[in-house]
């Protein structure tokens, strides 16, 4: 029994270190990539060589810094917008009484079930007529407007969590709903609304298509559709420059993680804790 046992382990083992390699050779292949001449990339794309071709970041940081700025701008204004509409629409929800609540919650999180893409025509069409196209805020407004349907479902729960002795005794002492709010519960949630910011930031990093269809101008792209327009026509054929265009993009996520990883698993914890 102990041999099959640990022969299992050892097999269960060995399919778990062969699904990591897969998963992070081409990761591997693209740090590397990133440090190559076009030549070398070309004789030896398999595996890293000397010497290390460090200009390549200097190229791609000169074709995407425009994109990334653009990329912080749209995600910090939306993400903020995101982040109070979200928490006070469920603070309403989840401590406030009022006629059809459940009604009017239920309609909200039902928009959830419907993918993205079938509100992809006429949201362009809408922000069409409104003359918002080739704008910031048509990249900024979904994210406000969409986004927080998630967060809704997500602080609701979270709130209703929360003692209620909490706010009774503030409203013994006279303090209003929005105080109740922004004193109590708004503190509370931070690692939740932290784990929200970092899944809103990640998602406006890697969206493309929404932009590619609302902006003609090039300048005002985000990082994932400006990756697509500079290293698939000026560098298309330099693998290795568009690899560190990739790296280049990828390295302000990773650092956010880095800081932040603390409120996103603090928040991931509190979420399940409460649900």
């Amino acid at each position: 029994m102990p041999i099959a046992r640990h022969l299992s382990q050892a097999v269960l083992h060995t399919i778990i270190i062969i699904l990591i390699a897969i998963m992070l050779y081409p990761l591997l292949l693209t740090l590397w990539g990133a440090f190559k001449t076009d030549l070398t990339f070309m004789t030896s794309k398999w595996y890293p060589t000397l010497p290390l071709r460090v200009s390549n970041f200097r190229t791609a940081f000169l074709g995407t810094w425009r994109y990334l700025l653009n990329t912080v701008l749209v995600a910090g204004v939306g993400t903020t917008l995101m982040l109070a509409i979200a928490s006070l629409a469920a603070f309403t929800f989840a401590r406030m009484r009022f006629f059809g609540r459940n009604v009017l919650y239920f309609s909200v999180i039902a928009l959830m079930m419907i993918p993205g893409v079938l509100t992809l025509v006429p949201g362009y069409m809408l922000y069409k007529t409104f003359g918002l196209l080739d704008t910031y805020a048509v990249l900024i407004l979904p994210i406000a407007t969409g986004g927080p349907i998630f967060g809704v479902f997500l602080l609701r729960s979270f709130f209703e969590g929360i003692p209620k002795d909490f706010f009774e005794a503030a409203q013994m002492d006279g303090a209003h709903d929005f105080k109740l709010y922004y004193k109590i519960a708004l503190p509370l949630c931070v690692p939740i609304m932290g784990t929200l910011a970092i899944m809103q930031i990640v998602g406006v990093w890697n969206d493309f298509l929404w932009p590619m269809i609302t902006i003609n101008d090039y300048n005002l792209l985000t990082i994932a559709a400006g990756l697509i327009i500079t290293f698939t026509g000026q560098y298309s054929t330099n693998l290795p420059v568009t690899f560190g265009g990739y790296v280049v993009a990828s390295l302000p996520l990773l650092l956010l993680f880095s800081f932040t990883n603390r409120y996103y698993i603090q928040g991931l914890l509190s979420t399940s804790i409460k649900l």
